[in-house]
């Protein structure tokens, strides 16, 4: 009995590409944002919210560490903080964007096999 992976075809590079750009670098940037979130509410002076800054960061991924950083942070000073959330969304939604329009575009899905 053959397995289920001996029927599939080999990846090609678009869903190499788009495996990257969909599960591996939302990650990344939820890593990204909550680690310096965390490091600037652990340095930070006011003790008041900052178990709920932390609970918000940490349980809700990508949203919550891009909303610290570009509103509440104050160790970090703000032209990073902007960089750091705008670059990594460019980053990770443009290429996806381009990536579904490609798929979706003109020629179909079945241009990509």
């Amino acid at each position: 009995m053959p397995s289920i992976f001996s029927l599939m075809n080999p990846a090609n590079g678009y869903q190499v590409w788009f495996t990257i750009y969909l599960y591996c670098l939302p990650l990344l940037l939820y890593a990204a944002w909550a680690a310096l979130s965390l490091m600037d509410l652990g340095e930070s002076t006011e003790p008041s919210g900052r178990a709920g800054w932390a609970a918000f960061v940490i349980l809700v991924p990508l949203i919550g560490g891009a909303c610290y950083l570009l509103g509440a942070a104050t160790i970090l000073r703000r032209s990073p903080r902007v960089a750091i959330v705008v670059t990594g969304l460019l980053v990770w939604l443009l290429p996806l964007a381009y990536g579904w329009w490609w798929a979706n575009g003109p020629l179909g899905p079945k241009a990509l096999i």
